[in-house]
């Protein structure tokens, strides 16, 4: 595919991903907020814990999306229809399964609920009842979801965020009206299931109109060599996702069970926050993996290390940018918009910040691998990752509490992610040494832990309290940050290389 090609799909998926952001992210607001004066942070740890819980199960899925959107890379540019057909009718079948699956391993753990939940005597519901409805909710996502993955890998993204966000704006809207008028958890639940049903829905008839050869009833069967393949790749994924989904999902129940569940609930209000940066950057990270698949697949390897470089370098400005402004400004925010008695301790916060750039440093590592097929190298370390974040887990919450929970999860995704996948990366995609990459990680992190803290030097400078301290401390931080960041880096290659392509997509003519 032209480089023409790329950069329009990389522009339309890059900016609707953030226009659909900014949209999310203020109804967001709006949902937890009236979330929390109507029914409070006690409902709100239950919420939390519960969606946890059901992202574990979900480890049945995983394997089968990534090597799904992979599988279909090269059929899709070479508008083999046949084979297409072949991969989605087996990919059908295969979420049918996922669907049932999680269905009975989720009613597995009703049994265990109070030794989860611990004591939940203020709400008023059964706490059976509820996780139920998560469950559900849950089980409902897995069916049509397949057809998604057919557009995602055709490098249109952004249709899939149109249709996610519509369906999410029309999600906080009846649920606020329902808990205003109602008061009551249950149908704020059913409410999320319905979207989640006809956001499906509707994706998958979208897919059936752009590709009207899914309806098809003469598919061939994938050759045994194919589906060999598939199921190598789907068996290292589910043991690569299965750690992952561990390191990811286990802190409320640690939360839960060595402090309490309203703490949960108030953690989450910060996660919240953090997460809405994740989320920014983790979407335009996503936007742009198809068309690296397509780099992947023609480019050379000095090719693919210079765009590695690019994305690692927006990476360390955007993440670094955003980790130094939620560790100085968080507790102050959630002061401002929920009250001081949501506030949780500045070591917590400082650990969250901490995990929160670690962990979203590794997207680039985690494009090329996925991107480029390296499904079977490496397939361990997450398990390596999450006994690590267990056994810490617990040894540090009992010590230090919630921030020792936090720090668990940063040491467990140190000394396993950040170590192993850029050797895989270097090694197999670039033939070059790992040295390199963290000689630059190393410089990176170095900078941005100098800018950030010239940059809180300044900002105490200012003598202004309140909201409008607030933001006028933000507002100065980040130029401060940014001038730094960018004067230090201005002329190195991938500064310019990303100039020029910026520059070519705004004129369509190099720098």
């Amino acid at each position: 595919m032209a480089r023409e090609s790329r950069s329009k799909f990389v522009i339309k998926n890059t900016s609707v991903t953030l226009l659909m952001q900014v949209v999310k992210n203020l109804l967001g607001f709006l949902s937890r907020t009236v979330f929390i004066k109507i029914l409070g942070s006690e409902y709100l740890g239950v919420n939390s814990l519960f969606t946890e819980i059901l992202t574990m199960l979900s480890f049945a899925e995983l394997g089968i999306g990534n090597a799904m959107v992979f599988s279909l890379y090269k059929p899709l540019a070479e508008e083999d229809k046949e084979k297409i057909k072949s991969l989605m009718r087996l990919y059908s079948r295969c979420y049918q399964v996922i669907g049932i699956t999680i269905a009975i391993l989720g009613i597995c753990v009703i049994p265990f609920l109070n030794v989860i939940v611990g004591e939940v005597s203020y709400v008023k519901e059964d706490i059976a009842l509820l996780y139920i409805l998560f469950l559900l909710n849950s089980v409902l996502s897995y069916f049509f979801v397949y057809k998604k993955s057919l557009i995602i890998a055709d490098q249109r993204n952004y249709i899939v965020e149109i249709y996610q966000q519509v369906f999410y704006a029309i999600q906080v809207v009846v649920q606020s009206v329902f808990l205003v008028l109602t008061k009551e958890f249950i149908p704020y639940l059913l409410v999320v299931i319905g979207c989640t049903f006809f956001n499906n829905f509707f994706v998958a008839r979208k897919a059936d109109k752009m590709y009207p050869y899914l309806k098809d009833k003469n598919v061939y069967k994938l050759e045994k060599s194919e589906l060999k393949s598939i199921v190598e790749n789907v068996k290292a994924l589910v043991v690569y996702k299965v750690g992952g989904i561990i390191l990811e999902s286990t802190s409320s129940m640690f939360i839960s069970s060595l402090i309490n569940v309203v703490t949960v609930g108030l953690y989450a209000n910060y996660k919240l926050i953090i997460n809405i940066f994740k989320t920014i950057g983790s979407n335009v990270m996503n936007s742009i993996i198809a068309s690296v698949g397509n780099l992947n697949a023609v480019a050379s390897s000095e090719k693919k290390l210079s765009v590695f470089k690019e994305m690692f370098y927006i990476n360390a400005w955007f993440f670094g940018f955003t980790a130094v402004g939620l560790c100085v400004f968080l507790t102050d925010f959630i002061g401002v918009w929920l009250g001081d008695g949501f506030a949780i301790g500045f070591d917590a916060v400082f650990a969250a910040c901490v995990y929160y750039y670690v962990s979203n440093m590794h997207y680039p590592c985690f494009t090329y691998r996925t991107t480029a097929g390296l499904f079977v190298f490496g397939k361990y370390v997450p398990i390596l990752a999450s006994v690590i974040s267990l056994i810490m887990s617990y040894v540090l919450g009992r010590a230090m509490g919630l921030a020792g929970i936090l720090w668990a999860s940063v040491l467990a995704r140190t000394f396993s992610y950040e170590i192993i996948d850029p050797v895989i990366i270097y090694k197999r995609v670039f033939n070059k040494s790992s040295l390199r990459y963290f000689t630059m990680y190393g410089l990176y992190l170095g900078l941005i832990l100098v800018d950030g803290y010239i940059s809180f030097l300044v900002i105490n400078l200012i003598p202004l309290d309140g909201l409008t301290g607030f933001i006028f401390k933000a507002i100065i931080l980040s130029v401060v940050y940014n001038l730094l960041f960018f004067l230090a880096t201005i002329r190195t290659p991938e500064f310019q290389s990303l100039l020029s392509r910026v520059k070519y997509m705004v004129h369509g003519r190099k720098a």
